[in-house]
């Protein structure tokens, strides 16, 4: 099954500590998507992490909760609106952006994370056509 924003949907608190907080791979990092299908934001943002997701596909995954089933979840990772996306690495939160922003703005904070942890380079297509480092728009 895959969430709208085209990430694992996380049905559980039990899913969420086991695959975001205790078992998330070393060499990527996981977006959460915090959402609910009332949210017009929400549903603007999905677009925008589905294209992250395809274009970091080798250095990030993709979950998706929404705020409605999972209240206790978005509560205890200090969600308070939405949509909030959190970037995780290694079951820690190393950014968090709320409300809706653009495909440049959530790449950058993807770029910012994978620099902070020596993860930037390599297959990914962070690159742009001049040359600089950077999400194209």
């Amino acid at each position: 099954m895959v969430a709208k924003s085209g990430g694992k949907p996380i049905s559980s608190e039990e899913q969420f500590e086991r695959e975001v907080l205790t078992d998330s791979p070393k060499n990527k990092l996981t977006l959460v998507l915090y959402t609910a299908p009332w949210c017009g934001p929400c549903r603007l943002t999905n677009p925008v992490v589905k294209e992250i997701m395809k274009q970091y596909q080798s250095k990030l995954e993709v979950a998706e909760i929404n705020t409605d089933d999972l209240p206790e979840v978005a509560s205890n990772a200090g969600v308070t609106s939405i949509p909030t996306i959190q970037i995780y690495h290694q079951g820690k939160v190393k950014d968090t952006i709320v409300g809706c922003v653009s495909k440049n703005v959530l790449g950058k904070a993807v770029d910012k994370v994978l620099e902070d942890m020596g993860m930037l380079g390599g297959d990914d297509d962070t690159t742009g056509e001049d040359g600089s480092e950077g999400v194209n728009l």
